[in-house]
């Protein structure tokens, strides 16, 4: 808990409430962006796999 020399250093309940939902904001946009770069590298990895598959049925 941020102790404060009075009230009126307090930042208000309103701005307080801001602080918070613009953090949160932020930390749900990294996540979307990191979900994004790990569906990326799934698809890249199956794309190789099923290559690697195709060369293998054509060699056989």
């Amino acid at each position: 808990m941020v102790r404060f020399r009075s009230k009126s250093d307090a930042p208000d309940l309103h701005t307080q409430l801001e602080s918070m939902l613009d953090q949160v904001w932020r930390s749900e946009s990294d996540w979307r962006l990191w979900d994004r770069l790990d569906a990326a590298v799934q698809l890249e990895d199956l794309r190789e796999k099923r290559l690697k598959d195709r060369d293998i049925k054509k060699a056989a």
